[in-house]
């Protein structure tokens, strides 16, 4: 079979890493001279590469996160006063499985949305679907759902993401309708999925952020299990003093 007609089979048959690859090793001795079993193996791990990488692309683009950002750099800026220690056990998203949430709170200008997305992109590398939204957003997005009988329908959709992040959480004031909507995201997540909550205010000012005694008593306590805070202070994710907490 001519070298032309088995890249277009496996083009046919979506295998473009396979394809691509005997593309450039056509003509290389060094490809030409492999014992045929070794050489399959080499396009076959090509292919699975390629897969990989075009999975990881997909799963980032279904994040929306709000910017790119680089894991490693949370482990090897120690001037931004985040422990390396930490981020890198973080980073390892080992606490995903176990559902575990994390709570990102700064002034504005402090980076909260950067380390959460460095966060975010290291779950996506893990394997794990991953969802970012501004809450106000999603809150009032949900909320047009009510209306049109597709509530439930739009929650599950949410519980396919392992990780959600909720970012600026606490900069618009919520209806107590929005209030309700938010109760029920976490809950629907509470011990099977972990959040990310963003916001300026700090995890003891969110009581009186939500101003409903029973809902803010049941989002605290769902979200207050197995949990990591991150406090940053500084005036810019270039030039700040940082400090982590983990409580």
């Amino acid at each position: 079979m001519q070298h032309d007609h088995v890249v277009a089979l496996a083009r046919e048959l979506s295998l473009a890493g396979f394809a691509d690859t005997l593309d450039r090793q056509s003509g290389n001795p060094l490809y030409t001279e492999m014992a045929f079993i070794e050489r399959v193996a080499s396009l076959l791990i090509a292919e699975k590469e390629r897969r990989a990488s075009s999975r990881l692309t997909r799963m980032l683009n279904e994040a929306k996160l709000p910017m790119k950002a680089t894991p490693e750099e949370l482990i090897n800026t120690e001037a931004r006063g985040l422990k390396p220690a930490i981020m890198r056990e973080l980073l390892q998203c080992a606490w995903i499985p176990h559902a575990w949430n994390i709570l990102i709170s700064g002034e504005t200008g402090t980076g909260k949305s950067w380390v959460a997305s460095c966060i975010a992109t290291a779950a996506i590398r893990a394997g794990h679907k991953t969802r970012y939204f501004k809450v106000s957003d999603l809150l009032y997005s949900l909320s047009m759902t009510l209306e049109d009988g597709v509530y439930l329908r739009e929650r599950e959709k949410l519980a396919k993401f392992k990780l959600l992040i909720l970012d600026d959480f606490g900069k618009v004031a919520m209806s107590e309708g929005e209030k309700s909507i938010l109760f029920d995201i976490i809950e629907d997540r509470a011990g099977t999925l972990s959040t990310i909550i963003v916001g300026q205010r700090p995890y003891n000012d969110w009581h009186s952020f939500i101003d409903n005694p029973v809902i803010a008593d049941a989002v605290l306590d769902r979200l207050s299990r197995d949990r990591h805070h991150i406090k940053l202070r500084g005036e810019s994710l270039r030039r700040r003093e940082a400090s982590f907490d983990d409580l």
